[in-house]
């Protein structure tokens, strides 16, 4: 069975790899078609060199990988793909068309429902005989959650190896999760089936010296069985200089595994933890089961030890949530400090249960990808559109993680949620939100709003701490320079033997703590040097900050 095959996929960046399609090639192989390859674009790519790229191929059948990202321009392709060879065969699968009627597209000849392995490998074997599928197998092809496949071998093979240093390798272990939140897929899934450990472990293994440095797990509940998680994070400590990224669910972690992860290398292990709302009662209306007390008291402990990037999700226009029910839970999230706050909007994918409460709850969503919220009766549309600019400005602030000092100093002085408020009323005001922005500009607008809280000598101080503390830099913004300061013998000594080492000049001591910085006012200016280290440092970056002369 020597046809071509070719499977492909629009990734939403060059550094992401497609898992599923590797599976779907290495089931093909495994059931005799030898001729099977892939092609992976990204969103940025142009419709025709993908194009000219698979037709190069000489493919006879061709199967599509299709998710929120890349839905449209997915259909694009396939439909150019079609007119320049009709002759071609045309499968697709994935989220986006797992929950279609019929074929969501007149170029398209077969529809893949849910995990495909099997099912592809049945419909390779038809279409190798030159049999047409009858009606019951197409429903059965479409149907979400039948014929699940054996969890046995990992998706990675020696071929997928090259390059892997620059990319993000993605892993799995499990499939399925517990959980039926009505927002989410996988609340339709039965179970929770775990993959061969000793073969995971293989693969990790193999990613590593192969030169992966970004390895995420895809497991939708990771710590779900707590012995098996424990042991597995002692393990992946051992590879220095890796970074590890898991969806983990807070109010599983229980004392000996947050005990353990007080320990592992700073910077190795990246959690994304769900909140998605604080509110009890809006938790009940979504299904979501979450003791919420035990959740924050995971994140404040593993935050204090400082060892695991913390990156936490809220979701905004869930079922009868008030803007002041957001703001509440807006305001418990952050009070955690996770180093992230993913700020993100209800999406009404195809297939969740959330559906079922559009009429409900008056919702208006997008009909088009991503398919996310407008208003519902409890929020209206022109709330939604102000919420979409604080979780921009939020994002440029805090979630880009270049504004610690100043943050957490105005946040002593004025609430989270007015700091941000104020920002995007400035961003709003001054037309910003059209413009991209550097670190520079952003400095400038955070310094022109800040001074209504903090006199703007510390108000500089602070955003010239933040500016070399948390990334590389050389100089100092004119716009933070003020009056020249004198440099001493020992400064200009110091930056003739050590040109790597950034000197500034502040008004004030710096003192710095856990979470932010003491500033205290000096009749003298205060030299102090930056001192970056050579390597990456995992998920955290600090600099040796030292007082000089």
């Amino acid at each position: 069975m020597d046809a071509s095959i070719g499977l492909v996929t629009i990734n939403a960046s060059w550094s992401h790899l497609a898992l599923a399609l590797r599976y779907l090639r290495n089931a093909a192989r495994a059931a005799g078609f030898t001729r099977v390859w892939l092609r992976e674009f990204t969103l940025k790519t142009p419709l025709w060199k993908m194009a000219a790229e698979i037709m190069a191929g000489s493919p006879r059948l061709l199967g599509f990988s299709v998710y929120i990202w890349n839905r449209e321009e997915t259909f694009a392709l396939i439909e150019l793909v079609k007119k320049q060879n009709p002759a071609v065969t045309i499968v697709v699968g994935g989220p986006e068309v797992s929950f279609e009627a019929g074929p969501p597209s007149p170029y398209i000849d077969e529809v893949i429902a849910g995990e495909g392995e099997t099912k592809w490998v049945e419909l390779l074997r038809l279409w190798a005989e030159g049999r047409t599928p009858d009606v019951a197998t197409r429903a059965r092809w479409r149907s979400y959650g039948s014929d699940l496949p054996a969890l046995a071998e990992p998706p990675y093979r020696p071929e997928d190896y090259a390059g892997i240093a620059d990319r993000l390798a993605y892993v799995e272990t499990s499939r399925g999760c517990p959980y039926t939140c009505t927002f989410c897929l996988s609340a339709l899934d039965e179970r929770v089936r775990f993959f061969h450990e000793p073969a995971v472990r293989r693969m990790i293994s193999e990613l590593v010296a192969a030169g992966a440095r970004r390895i995420k797990f895809l497991d939708r509940t990771f710590n779900l069985r707590k012995a098996r998680v424990r042991e597995l994070f002692r393990w992946l400590a051992q590879f220095e200089g890796v970074q590890f990224h898991f969806e983990i669910v807070g109010d599983l972690l229980d004392e000996e595994l947050l005990a353990l992860l007080e320990q592992v290398p700073p910077g190795m292990f990246q959690f994304e933890v769900g909140i998605q709302t604080a509110d009890a009662t809006v938790q009940s209306r979504i299904r979501r089961r979450q003791d919420t007390e035990r959740l924050f008291a995971a994140l404040r402990r593993l935050r204090a030890a400082g060892r695991v990037h913390l990156h936490a999700d809220l979701i905004w226009g869930l079922p009868g949530e008030t803007l002041a029910q957001i703001r509440a839970s807006f305001e418990q999230a952050l009070a955690l400090r996770p180093h992230e706050l993913q700020l993100g909007f209800l999406k009404f994918l195809p297939g969740a249960p959330i559906r079922a409460l559009i009429e409900a709850e008056g919702y208006v969503f997008q009909d088009r990808p991503p398919y996310e919220v407008i208003a519902h009766k409890a929020l209206p549309a022109h709330e939604v559109s102000a919420l979409k600019r604080f979780e921009e400005v939020f994002d440029l602030y805090y979630n880009s993680g270049r504004f610690r000092f100043t943050l957490e100093r105005l946040f002593r002085v004025e609430s989270p949620w007015a700091v941000f408020a104020a920002l995007a009323g400035h961003f709003a005001r001054e037309g910003l939100l059209l413009r991209s922005h550097g670190l520079e500009a952003l400095s400038r607008h955070l310094l022109a709003c800040g001074q209504a809280w903090l006199p703007r000598a510390e108000l500089t101080d602070l955003l010239k701490l933040d500016y070399f503390y948390h990334h590389r830099a050389r100089r100092v913004p004119a716009f933070l320079r003020g009056q020249a300061a004198r440099e001493s013998e020992t400064v200009r000594a110091l930056r003739k033997a050590d040109p790597r080492t950034a000197l500034v000049a502040f008004a004030h001591e710096v003192e710095l703590g856990r979470e932010g910085a003491c500033l205290t006012p000096s009749a003298d200016s205060v030299w102090y040097g930056f001192t970056y280290p050579e390597g990456e440092a995992g998920y955290f970056f600090r600099p040796l900050l030292h007082r000089v002369g």
